[in-house]
């Protein structure tokens, strides 16, 4: 059901105050008196659309699904431009990449948690109702929508504390690589097979036996 123009407005108001708000100072010295301020807003207008603060954080991640539903071709707007040619997971990244300030200005305080919940909520529910239920084959699907979160989540990490000054392009590239291609067998064989590392070791071989090449014959040599 589409919201009323006006419900819309206010909201993109409400949400527009608070991340103007975080930018400026600590969430947690940020309250429902600075918002109303802000968006010029009156408070029972806030609580007919919130119940809080940490509401109003939450379901400003609203957004982003629209967005990425937009992308989809599910909505017919989007409440952010950007190039129709961009798959859906770009688009996630060129967003997050224009509100990494808001996110690192979270991340030390009780707001960092809330933002990361509302974005994996978000990422869930878009991924249960896009992916087509036989696509999991034998893996359980619910297992496949949490792995794909997962996998944008780390992804997400690694981008914002270590590489920040990588572009939101090379990063959907790494994350399509990450997801689609799966990791070189001999990169987790250490974790999944423990025994053939182990042989490996002993045997001061290159590869791992029964990963990369034959398991050896006959008792390892000694040290």
């Amino acid at each position: 059901m589409a919201i009323d123009r006006r419900v819309a407005r206010t909201r993109r108001a409400l949400y527009d105050a608070l991340v103007a708000l975080i930018r400026r100072k600590p969430y947690e010295e940020i309250t429902v008196e600075d918002i109303l301020r802000e968006a010029d807003v009156g408070r029972a207008t806030f609580y007919a659309h919130f119940t809080s603060k940490d509401d109003l954080l939450e379901r400003s991640l609203d957004r982003l699904r629209d967005l990425l539903l937009a992308a989809q071709g599910y909505g017919e707007t989007a409440p952010f431009p950007w190039d129709r040619s961009w798959s859906p997971s770009r688009v996630l990244f060129e967003h997050i990449a224009e509100f990494a300030d808001v996110r690192f200005a979270l991340s030390g305080g009780r707001g960092g948690p809330i933002l990361r919940d509302a974005v994996d909520r978000v990422l869930a529910g878009v991924f249960r109702a896009a992916m087509p239920r036989e696509v999991a084959g034998s893996l359980p699907r619910e297992l496949v929508v949490l792995h794909i979160v997962s996998t944008v989540n780390a992804t997400l990490r690694w981008w914002l504390e270590h590489h920040p000054d990588m572009s939101a392009a090379e990063i959907d590239a790494l994350f399509a690589r990450l997801l689609t291609g799966g990791l070189p067998e001999a990169s987790c064989a250490f974790f999944l097979r423990p025994a053939a590392l182990a042989a490996g070791r002993r045997t001061g071989a290159g590869s791992i036996p029964g990963i990369t090449g034959s398991p050896p014959s006959g008792p390892a040599p000694e040290r």
